[in-house]
């Protein structure tokens, strides 16, 4: 099987990272048009697509035929998503799931192109997953002190983007509505107004108080940096359209001289030092910014700091096309 051989099949057209992977493709030269197939499930329609000065059809999934030379990538989830797994794996193709509808699934690795992208080797099925956009950000700004972490605090900022296109297009004609002078409808999907708000969860609340977001982004964490550091997550969602921020309080094993810490990060993959990180500064930026590093008063082993990225383009769109580009290359 040769390369040119190979095609990338895409299911989520019209979802929030899809246009920031078609561009990072193009950029990239990942693929030819010749190569890019997008796919639809049955009961929905899309027009075609324009990657690289081409329009690219868009078929519905129960037409559409897998074969083995194909990489696909799940951007959404749902029945089209699980059926196109499933139809995508019996035929021998890889599946790259974006969208988390394999979260809990053992069996499927969890594989961060930039933290542990050796695991590919060892993989029990031709299905793998890619971690959400906040488990991301995250572990790269943890990752440089890995061997060092003892228990970790996540309080995450998410932007409506996080949520789905239509909280993004419900927070922009909420917006309009307010500049107006009219009172907002609430949004479907949250229940809640989302422009000019912000939101202790977007999510309904399971029994013990915390949403499912928070329990698969520990899971998430516990699989990227190792199941033996303790992680308590709270995701609050903030009326910006784009780039996420977490604030990190950090227990470590022992206690580390700042200026050591602040060196680990500085030197870390993809990491890029801010004296305050803004998710202004991160939209746009193939880096996770990271600052506002400081002692924690809880004790001389804690220590705080700050991680802002691009949630879209960043951490779902650049680490899609980094693993669809290593596994058309290489498997």
């Amino acid at each position: 099987m040769t390369e040119s051989n190979r095609e990338l099949v895409i299911l989520g057209v019209g979802s929030a990272p899809f246009d920031a992977l078609l561009e990072i493709l193009e950029e990239r030269n990942t693929v030819t048009p010749a190569q890019l197939k997008l796919v639809v499930g049955d009961e929905a329609e899309a027009d075609p697509q324009v990657f690289a000065n081409r329009s690219i059809p868009v078929v519905p999934l129960k037409d559409f035929v897998f074969t083995p030379e194909q990489v696909v990538l799940l951007l959404t989830g749902g029945d089209a998503a699980m059926a196109a797994m499933g139809k995508a794996e019996e035929a021998g193709a890889w599946v790259v799931d974006a969208a988390g509808i394999s979260r809990g699934d053992e069996s499927v690795a969890l594989i961060h192109p930039l933290l542990n992208a050796e695991a590919l080797q060892a993989v029990e099925r031709r299905v793998v997953a890619v971690p959400g956009a906040a488990a991301a950000m995250v572990a790269e700004a943890l990752f440089p002190l890995r061997s060092q972490l003892k228990s970790v605090e996540v309080v995450l900022n998410q932007p409506v983007s996080a949520l789905g296109k239509s909280c993004v297009d419900a927070t922009a004609a909420q917006t309009a509505r307010l500049f107006n002078g009219q009172e907002p409808d609430v949004d479907e999907t949250t229940g809640q107004r989302l422009a000019f708000n912000h939101l202790s969860s977007a999510e309904a609340l399971l029994e013990s108080g915390h949403s499912v977001s928070e329990l698969a982004l520990v899971l998430e964490l516990r699989r990227l940096l190792g199941d033996s550091i303790a992680i308590d997550t709270t995701i609050n969602t903030a009326s910006v359209f784009h780039g996420q921020l977490a604030n990190l309080s950090v227990q470590l094993e022992a206690p580390v001289e700042l200026a050591t810490v602040r060196g680990l990060l500085a030197n870390g993959a993809r990491l890029e030092m801010r004296e305050r990180p803004s998710a202004q500064d991160a939209v746009g930026s193939e880096n996770t910014l990271v600052g506002r590093l400081r002692s924690g008063l809880l004790g001389p082993a804690w220590i705080n700091f700050c991680a802002a990225s691009d949630n879209l383009r960043k951490d779902i769109a650049i680490n899609c096309v980094q693993f669809v580009h290593l596994l058309l290359k290489t498997h």
